[in-house]
């Protein structure tokens, strides 16, 4: 289940911003007027990222610590307790071709695309590499289905599941990258796994942290040992 109060105060410290950029300080972001957007609500690429965001360094690391530490509980996983892909909107695309449509910076898409190959310009987050056809392209589900299961989806409904394999509110939840970072990432945590391109490596961290806050899941105890490593390096 999402716990919303708890994801609404990590969204009050950690604010969209026009470009990803070094921390700064959490006065600076205190003081700013006027107020920033809230995430997801700009449509706004970075260069390497799908979403644009500043990260504050104090701000990660007090919603890092706010998530629970537990165990993974890693039994009884199948990807097909994720239902995906589905059309929850109803629009007529599928979540994997609503992301390749709102990830794609030629502008030429729309959902009458959807239902086939499509031609665009994706830039793969996880490596940087640019990227005109969908069918090189994966969608990757930001917190991986097997990590969400470990992590406290095994409690889940089916449907709440299926909500958390197909979302579509925030534009880090999932993300088009190149098919051979996603199978190199695999459902490999930040302690295992980070993207080969290091400058997005705190975007990487704050998305995966807002993941975790927005669905309620849990870190184990190497998991939140690099999330805080990495944190302390933005």
């Amino acid at each position: 289940m999402l716990n919303r109060s708890r994801s609404a105060a990590v969204v009050a410290a950690m604010l969209v911003l026009p470009a990803l950029s070094a921390c700064q300080g959490l006065e600076d972001l205190i003081d700013a007027t006027p107020a920033p957007e809230p995430p997801g609500s700009s449509k706004e690429f970075s260069e390497l990222v799908p979403f644009t965001v500043e990260v504050d360094a104090a701000a990660l690391t007090a919603a890092i610590e706010a998530l629970p530490v537990e165990a993974e509980a890693d039994e009884g996983y199948d990807r097909s307790l994720f239902p995906h892909w589905s059309d929850g909107d109803g629009n007529g695309c599928d979540a994997r071709d609503d992301t390749l449509v709102a990830q794609d910076r030629s502008g030429n898409l729309t959902e009458a695309d959807c239902g086939g190959a499509m031609s665009g310009e994706w830039v793969s987050m996880y490596d940087g590499e640019t990227v005109g056809e969908s069918g090189d392209l994966d969608i990757d589900h930001f917190v991986p289905l097997k990590e969400a299961w470990g992590s406290g989806a095994h409690a889940w409904s089916t449907e709440e599941r299926e909500r958390y394999a197909n979302a579509l509110d925030q534009p880090w939840h999932l993300v088009a990258v190149t098919a051979s970072s996603n199978r190199s990432k695999s459902d490999k945590d930040p302690s295992d796994w980070m993207p080969p391109a290091q400058e997005v490596w705190c975007a990487y961290v704050w998305a995966w942290v807002q993941v975790k806050t927005d669905w309620d899941l849990s870190v184990d105890e190497a998991e939140a040992e690099a999330l805080l490593g990495y944190a302390a390096e933005c």
